[in-house]
């Protein structure tokens, strides 16, 4: 670098007149690319320390505008890098959704200690490795780990799929994402289903039948693992309605017709055993089911399990509720007869997983 470019670092470091400062910065920063290819690590070394000493004395302004102009530059300074990372997110969102010279431990401590913009900043990035991910999944909100899943680069351990379906059974933001992530496990798709809207749960029906028998043998023990890690214990009054359900079933008795009459009853857990199973489909599914009034969730349990048409749409007004129900009841009818009873059993092998492991629990 010559002498009279050196000189205007020193310049740069020296003024104290604002207006000049802030010309000078462009200057600087223009010959900061120009001289990509022939400076020496001593001379960028001396860039950084210097950019990094006016930047703590500007405006956001010229900040915001200093990180739009590094965050794309394979050579951009190090220090300077980091300061903007971590400054508010109107100057920091450019270098932590693309600068390439930050390192793992910088965009560590971001997610740990920044705001939720910062984190969801991060989880945009083209090279956001596991550790990453599984800090934005600890640390991040659900418009962050909405960014992440969406994020097809990003590199997500099983735990952290695991716990963004977790979260995303309680909140309708994360639903999209998760069931178009392309690497999201076969078991863990299929507990989105009933939970999902009806053009989300397309998509997971033309997954499952895209796959062959050992791969969904492989996910189902898969399932199977995890209900037995996450089934919770059922309360005394649940165990009251599973005795009366399993002698029912013992006795021959268990049938959609006693269903409609324990509904009438309203005997709600009785009914809500009852269905599970009748089913094989697990109690919680069912229950997250029929507080929802979901009938396009019944319909596929009922196909799955061959139970009658008629007996499936008395359900179906019953689970609806109300006169709007009743009225609806020949739409039940085509509703069930839409679904497809292969790929709707197929769709159910992984709530019988779920039911299998809930019962073991419950022993």
């Amino acid at each position: 670098m010559s002498h009279g470019r050196f000189a205007k670092l020193v310049e740069l470091a020296r003024l104290s007149d604002s207006d000049r400062r802030r010309d000078l910065l462009r200057e600087v920063t223009d010959l900061f690319f120009e001289t990509s290819n022939s400076r020496s690590e001593r001379e960028s070394a001396l860039f950084d320390d210097v950019l990094q000493l006016v930047a703590a004395e500007m405006q956001e302004e010229v900040l915001a505008e200093l990180s739009h102009t590094f965050a794309d530059a394979a050579d951009a300074p190090v220090g300077l890098m980091r300061d903007l990372a971590n400054h508010s997110f109107e100057v920091a969102g450019p270098v932590l959704q693309r600068s390439k010279v930050l390192d793992e431990e910088t965009l560590l401590k971001v997610v740990n200690y920044q705001s939720q913009q910062h984190i969801k900043a991060v989880a945009q990035r083209p090279d956001v490795n596991e550790t990453l991910s599984d800090a934005i999944v600890r640390f991040g909100d659900d418009h962050a780990l909405d960014a992440l899943i969406r994020n097809d680069r990003a590199k997500i351990t099983r735990a952290g799929m695991e716990t963004a379906v977790d979260r995303a059974r309680r909140n309708a933001l994360l639903h999209e994402g998760v069931v178009k992530r392309s690497d999201l496990p076969l078991d863990l798709l299929n507990e989105m289903y009933f939970v999902v809207e009806t053009r989300l749960r397309d998509q997971i029906m033309q997954r499952n039948a895209a796959v062959d028998p050992a791969t969904l043998d492989a996910a189902l023990t898969k399932a199977r693992e995890r209900m037995r890690q996450t089934t919770s214990d059922v309360s005394a009054e649940a165990r009251k309605a599973m005795i009366y359900i399993e002698s029912k079933k013992n006795s021959g008795e268990l049938s959609a017709r006693l269903l409609v009459s324990l509904y009438r009853e309203a005997k709600q857990a009785h009914f809500l055993y009852g269905l599970a199973e009748l089913t094989s489909v697990d109690h919680q599914t069912v229950a997250g089911m029929l507080e929802r009034r979901d009938i396009e969730g019944l319909a596929m349990i009922c196909r799955a399990a061959n139970i009658e048409r008629p007996l499936f749409v008395t359900l179906a007004v019953l689970v609806g509720g109300g006169d709007e129900a009743m009225a609806r009841a020949e739409e039940f009818g085509r509703m069930y007869n839409n679904v497809p009873v292969e790929a709707a059993q197929r769709a159910v092998r992984f709530f019988k997983v779920r039911k299998s492991a809930g019962e073991s629990r419950a022993a």
